[in-house]
């Protein structure tokens, strides 16, 4: 099975997690849970990655900050 979308969960800078699946709604889903700074110090990252090299990150901080971006990672290979 080919893993075309991926999450990645960091606190404080540090990887806690990833899920790979072939599934957009799977990935999407589990991004949508991700609305808080969780058990980190001071900052969780949130990335979500697609097979078009396109990368959404979520930032949250424990001070109430929050910072959403999406930018291209790299290009998609046809």
């Amino acid at each position: 099975m080919e893993y075309n979308y991926s999450l990645t969960i960091s606190y404080d800078g540090d990887l806690v997690s990833t899920t790979r699946s072939a599934d957009m709604l799977e990935i999407v889903n589990a991004w949508n849970k991700c609305v808080d700074f969780g058990d980190a110090k001071e900052y969780a990252t949130y990335n979500l990655s697609d097979p078009m090299g396109k990368m959404y990150t979520k930032t949250f901080y424990r001070n109430g900050n929050v910072i959403v971006t999406g930018k291209q990672i790299g290009r998609a290979h046809v």
